[in-house]
C-alpha cells in the first residue's frame, strides 16, 4: 500500500524521536513497514537524550489532580528564544470542559522533545498532567520515550540551603525574574477571571526562563542518572 503524504509527514516528525513507537500515529503500518520507509526517506532515530530539549512548568488551581485543574503550561525550548504555551479560557471553566484542551495540547507538544527539564516536576508537574490526562480519558506519554531531568533533586544534592525552592536557588545564583502570585489572584483565576488567568500565564513564562538559567549554572555538578517522564 502506497504511503500518503500525510503518513510521510507524520513519520518525518515522529520517527527521529519515537523510532518504531511512531506506529502510535501510523495505525495502518507495521513496524517493518515503518523501518523500511524511514530508511528509504533517510530518517534516522536519535538516541535517548539527544535532540530537542525543553524546560517545562505548569500552573494549576490546586495540588491534587482529581480535585483541581491545570490553568496553564509553558515549555521553553533549550537555547532558543521560544516559549510554547497554553492557558485555560474563562469559557472552558464556565462550561465544564476545564483543562481538557490544554492538557491535550501539552501532551502533543511534549512529543516534539527528547528531554524535558522541570523543578520538582517528578513529584508535581508530570504526575499532575498524567492525572488530568486520565481524568479526561486522554492517552499520556508511555514511559521511556522522553528523558526527564528534575533540577530540584540536583539542587538538593549539591546545595546546603534553608530552602530548596526555585526562588531561593535563583537568589543564591543571582538570577532575577521570579514573580509572586497573591492568593486572591489564584482564586480569581480559578473562577474564570481573564486578567488573573493572563497574569498566571505571565508568571508561568517567567518560571521556565529562570529555570533554564538556573540549570545552566548547576549542570556541571549533574550526575549521569537517567530518568524518564
Amino acid at each position: 500500500m502506497e504511503w500518503s503524504k500525510l503518513e510521510d509527514k507524520l513519520l518525518t516528525k515522529h520517527y527521529p524521536i519515537l523510532g518504531t513507537k511512531s506506529a502510535k500515529f501510523l495505525h495502518n503500518r507495521s513496524i517493518d513497514s515503518i523501518e523500511h520507509r524511514a530508511r528509504r526517506l533517510g530518517i534516522k532515530y536519535m538516541p535517548i537524550g539527544e535532540g530537542p530539549a525543553g524546560y517545562l512548568d505548569i500552573e494549576s488551581s490546586g495540588l491534587q489532580g482529581d480535585f483541581n485543574f491545570m490553568i496553564s503550561w509553558c515549555i521553553k525550548t533549550a537555547d532558543k528564544d521560544e516559549i510554547l504555551k497554553a492557558c485555560i479560557t474563562p469559557e472552558e471553566i464556565f462550561n465544564g470542559t476545564l483543562d481538557k484542551r490544554i492538557v491535550k495540547e501539552l501532551i502533543e507538544t511534549l512529543y516534539d522533545y527528547r528531554r524535558i527539564y522541570t523543578y520538582y516536576g517528578s513529584m508535581f508537574d508530570v504526575p499532575m498532567v498524567r492525572t488530568r490526562a486520565l481524568y479526561h480519558k486522554l492517552e499520556f506519554i508511555p514511559y521511556g520515550l522522553i528523558e526527564h531531568k528534575d533540577i530540584y533533586y540536583l539542587a538538593r544534592r549539591i546545595l546546603r540551603m534553608h530552602s530548596k525552592r526555585l526562588e531561593s536557588v535563583c537568589n543564591l545564583l543571582g538570577i532575577k525574574g521570579k514573580t509572586h502570585i497573591q492568593p486572591r489572584i489564584w482564586v480569581m483565576a480559578s473562577s474564570g477571571n481573564k486578567k488573573a488567568l493572563d497574569y498566571i500565564l505571565g508568571h508561568n513564562k517567567k518560571d521556565v526562563e529562570i529555570l533554564e538559567k538556573a540549570y545552566k549554572k548547576l549542570q556541571i555538578y549533574e550526575g549521569r542518572t537517567r530518568r524518564f517522564i
